[in-house]
């Protein structure tokens, strides 16, 4: 699988090939649409008989003509404190604390695959499903060759049951939300670094490990349905009960396209998923835009050979940097982030239980953040949540020496999360090392 490093004296590089900057579009492969001011990076579902909705502080819904940028952005006008819009479908009466943790369980949708790959056989929903997505949330350019992709894994994916396939376990979705800061902010002032993480390079090995991160959108799917495929599109496809299960929900709310409505399978800036029981339907030969010749680089797969195999997906978003130097904010946000999704993984009675959880360079791609930054994050939300994390690298990234030396002097010196994220921070803003890969547009010439 690889080598396994914990010495801050023998790191690899690192990158976030997974959410790597998607390449400029070609006239062959993609169609570019009219502007709107939908634009943005995202996708959803689920249960129809879940009929609340949630909505959120930063976004004014009764403007139904033009968004505020807080929601189609990622984080707001400088990517940082916006929203989703106004969610509708979470149905909250059955919300469960983890205890000691300050975060609870708000939703758990399960359904079958048999339900998911009866709705995904009408094509008619499907290309409404499709047209839904693009129109309200990807509406800045198509791509032809991914859509047909699409449909060939979507009809594998209805062809599975008569084939043999017969589903072992439910899809299950279950939203968390860290709903008592002040729980966290006291685990952080009691809590030291214990370990360090264990850095393997190459990409994630979805058959042995048990527990992976999706480097998400704030939209489950991100932009899988019509353009980009990277890792969370690659894995929406690929483990294609997710796809339709976000997908179905585009069909079972009003239209998102006359009022910023959100699906149920979005998420907050204090949320995040766990999602189990969606095994691989397919193999994708490439990564990034996809190509003219992508059916040849398709692989259609045995679904059976991975019912006992299919990891917990842990589906965090990250910020996107909008700015150049981090500050405390921005920090706390992700780490709020990544220790919810971290902590459920470890701690839900249902969709738990998971003690080691994979990652890697999460957001560093196309959000611009510093893959030592994200590490640091990462390290101690884990030491946070009770959980180890093994950090994957791909070799083409900002090295991780720096992060392991940092790590490490704080574990030494016995320091409290608090006082390294403190210590987070002043580094941050003294050293360019450590800020983010955002770089302002340079004033027009006069």
């Amino acid at each position: 699988r690889g080598m396994t490093c914990l010495l801050p004296t023998s790191v690899f590089l690192t990158q976030a090939r997974w959410r790597g900057s998607k390449p400029k579009h070609t006239r062959c492969e993609e169609r570019r649409t009219a502007p709107s001011p939908n634009d943005n990076n995202n996708s959803n579902n689920n249960n129809s008989n879940n009929k609340n909705s949630i909505n959120d502080d930063n976004t004014n819904s009764s403007n139904t003509s033009s968004p505020s940028p807080s929601y189609y952005g990622s984080y707001s006008g400088d990517r940082f404190g916006g929203g989703i819009g106004r969610r509708v479908g979470v149905d909250e009466s059955r919300r469960q604390a983890l205890p000691g943790t300050g975060v609870a369980r708000v939703a758990l949708f399960s359904d079958s695959h048999e339900r998911l790959r009866d709705w995904a056989s009408s094509s008619e929903r499907w290309r409404e499903a499709t047209r839904i997505h693009k129109a309200a949330y990807f509406t800045r350019t198509e791509n032809l060759a991914q859509e047909a992709v699409v449909e060939r894994v979507r009809q594998h994916y209805c062809d599975a049951s008569a084939a043999g396939y017969v589903a072992r376990a439910p899809v299950q979705a279950a939203l968390f939300r860290l709903e008592d800061e002040a729980v966290l902010q006291r685990l952080c002032d009691e809590r030291k670094i214990q370990r360090l993480p264990a850095v393997v390079l190459g990409v994630f090995d979805e058959r042995a490990e048990r527990c992976v991160v999706d480097f998400a959108n704030k939209r489950l799917g991100g932009g899988w349905l019509s353009y980009g495929m990277v890792q969370e599109e690659i894995m929406f496809l690929s483990r294609f009960d997710y796809g339709a299960l976000c997908a179905r929900s585009l069909l079972e709310m009003e239209d998102p396209t006359a009022e910023p409505l959100a699906s149920p399978f979005s998420m907050h800036e204090n949320e995040a998923w766990i999602l189990r029981g969606g095994v691989s339907f397919a193999e994708i030969g490439w990564y990034g835009r996809t190509p003219a010749d992508a059916m040849s680089r398709l692989k259609l797969l045995d679904p059976s050979a991975d019912r006992d195999t299919a990891p917990t997906i842990v589906a965090i978003d990250a910020i996107k940097a909008g700015f150049e130097v981090y500050k405390k904010e921005h920090l706390w946000m992700m780490l709020i982030k990544a220790y919810t999704g971290f902590v459920a993984a470890r701690a839900d009675p249902d969709v738990g239980s998971s003690e080691r959880i994979a990652t890697g360079s999460w957001g560093c791609g196309a959000f611009y953040n510093n893959e030592r930054v994200m590490f640091v994050v990462q390290t101690l939300a884990a030491s946070l949540a009770g959980v180890e994390i093994t950090h994957h690298v791909l070799g083409d990234g900002r090295s991780l020496a720096a992060a392991f030396e940092f790590l490490e002097a704080a574990m030494l010196s016995r320091r409290s999360i608090s006082q390294v994220l403190d210590d987070l921070v002043e580094l941050c803003a003294s050293d360019p090392a450590w800020k983010t890969k955002y770089r302002p547009p340079k004033p027009a010439a006069l």
